[in-house]
């Protein structure tokens, strides 16, 4: 792995985990075992690197959402799949990861509010194959749907009046998740989507 890969894999880490103003690039440096000096010549400052770090993190959640699209061997295994992937972003990130970026890194933040949109246009295919195989619902305007969903995932990243210490971020991104798809669901697919639910929690209980 060359060096400039591997500071933007360790700097993402450092950021989304601890928070953008909490993270200096001594910290960063320092957690990379080189020197500032060295840091500074790949990125000409803190904002150059963050960049890159959102860039490589959008690239890879666009692939990973590609993949999950297209490998699936029907809609609700990847439907379900997407609530894995919110899940571990929602658990991943800082909450003040969000708020930094809008406030302080206006243009970059702009390029998540981008592939917010990527997301929906991925998906959007994907419900239209799940009308084919019986699943999903013929009478869902898929676009809007997918909107609102991506809207709750917003809200709960960026609202503060959502009680997370009342219920928690897992119990908000499930119940986010299974609206969603159980609302778009015809009865076969929820049937299937109760045969996930089940797996799924056995498990996490294992």
């Amino acid at each position: 792995m060359e060096l400039k890969e591997r500071i933007v894999q360790e700097a993402s880490l450092l950021f989304f985990e601890n928070g953008i103003r909490n993270i200096t690039m001594s910290d960063i440096a320092n957690h990379l075992g080189i020197s500032k000096r060295t840091l500074y010549e790949i990125f000409k400052d803190k904002e150059d690197l963050l960049e890159f770090c959102v860039d490589e993190r959008i690239g890879r959640a666009g692939k990973e959402m590609r993949q999950m699209a297209t490998s699936s061997e029907n809609v609700i295994s990847s439907l379900m799949q997407v609530y894995r992937k919110h899940l571990d972003e929602v658990h991943n990130t800082n909450k003040s990861v969000i708020h930094e970026l809008k406030k302080y890194h206006p243009r970059i933040y702009r390029k998540i509010e981008c592939y917010r949109g990527l997301g929906v246009s991925l998906l959007a295919p994907l419900c239209k194959k799940g009308v084919e195989q019986g699943l999903i619902r013929t009478d869902v305007n898929f676009e809007i749907c997918l909107w609102l969903l991506e809207s709750q995932f917003k809200m709960l990243m960026e609202g503060d009046f959502i009680p997370l210490e009342k219920f928690g971020v897992n119990e908000f991104v499930r119940t986010i998740i299974l609206n969603f798809v159980r609302g778009i669901a015809t009865p076969k697919g929820n049937e299937m989507i109760d045969k996930v639910v089940l797996e799924t929690s056995t498990s996490e209980n294992n």
